[in-house]
Order: C-alpha cells, then sequence, then structure tokens
C-alpha cells in the first residue's frame, strides 16, 4: 500500500526514481561509498555525500542514474546494454535509449507523448520534451513519467507498475 503524498505530484516521481535507484543498488549490495568510488572510477566525480544525497532527493538526471546501473554493474536487458556500452556522451546514451523505447510505439511523437503526460498532471511543451529528449538531458523522474504513459516494459527491472500507476494517478488527481 502507497502512502499519500501530502507533497504533490512532483515528490512522489522523485521518491520513485530513488527507489528505482536504490532497488538496483540494493540488488547488487553496493553501498553510496563504492557506488562513488565507482563512478570515480569511471571519470564521473562524485564523492559518497553526494550520491547519497542525489539518491535520497530523487532529483537527479536520467543520465546519473544510467551511470549508477553501469558503475553497479546492474543486469539489463540487451536494448538497455547496448546503448549503455555504446560510446558517446552519457547525454547520447540516455537519449539513444529513450528513442529506442519510443520507437517500439512507431505512432509515438513529442506532442503525443506531452499529451499522454497532461493526463497525469504533467505538463510540458512537446517543443521542451523534444529538446530534452534529444539531448539526453531529462530528468529521471521525467523518464519514469514517459515509462508509466508508455508503458516501456523494461522500466519494471526497477519499479512495479503498480506504484508507477498510484503516481500518476495522485498527479492526474493534482491537476
Amino acid at each position: 500500500m502507497q502512502a499519500k503524498d501530502a507533497d504533490g505530484p512532483e515528490t512522489a516521481w522523485a521518491r520513485l526514481a530513488s527507489r528505482a535507484i536504490r532497488v538496483a543498488l540494493t540488488r547488487q549490495d553496493v553501498s553510496y561509498a563504492q557506488l562513488a568510488a565507482e563512478l570515480n572510477r569511471m571519470g564521473v566525480t562524485e564523492s559518497a555525500r553526494s550520491v547519497e544525497g542525489k539518491v535520497q532527493r530523487g532529483t537527479f538526471r536520467f543520465t546519473f542514474f544510467l551511470q549508477a546501473l553501469v558503475a553497479a554493474r546492474v543486469d539489463c536487458t540487451e536494448a538497455w546494454s547496448q546503448r549503455l556500452e555504446a560510446a558517446g556522451t552519457w547525454e547520447v546514451r540516455a537519449c539513444s535509449l529513450l528513442s529506442y523505447l519510443m520507437s517500439q510505439q512507431p505512432w509515438l511523437d513529442w506532442r503525443l507523448l506531452a499529451r499522454r503526460l497532461s493526463e497525469i498532471g504533467i505538463e510540458i511543451q512537446p517543443e521542451n520534451l523534444r529538446i530534452q529528449g534529444e539531448e539526453g538531458i531529462f530528468s529521471a523522474a521525467l523518464f519514469f513519467q514517459c515509462a508509466t504513459v508508455c508503458r516501456f516494459e523494461d522500466v519494471r527491472s526497477f519499479l512495479d507498475f503498480s506504484s508507477l500507476n498510484v503516481a500518476a494517478l495522485a498527479g492526474r488527481a493534482g491537476s
């Protein structure tokens, strides 16, 4: 059972992003200090304290989520693994993954995605959404919001759809 979110839908989505990364770390038995050390080995400057703060707040970019998955050596689907192991910046990898997931629904474009997001209380202009998606600069929360309205199956590795639905319904009620 989910607790009612008194702070609003943004907080619910941040909590889900936090939970997703904590689930991944827990499954691999990776501490914040270990994650920070591995991120530093990958060239991503973080301290145990900064990692813990990001994870607890849940307000990090999707690129950080992907970096954490790689650093913690989380088993991902083949589609995710291919994109995580590809050359390029983390933003390019985030863009590639989102593009791949959206391509599974060939009728889906930025305008339709923005409309779907508005149904759960997430108001974002299609052009802003496109820019964030194509530049790979979107938040982990926005990724999970997109995953909810598009039913990206691979997300089940990190969160239950029932949890995503609770946040979506809270956003819908608040809009």
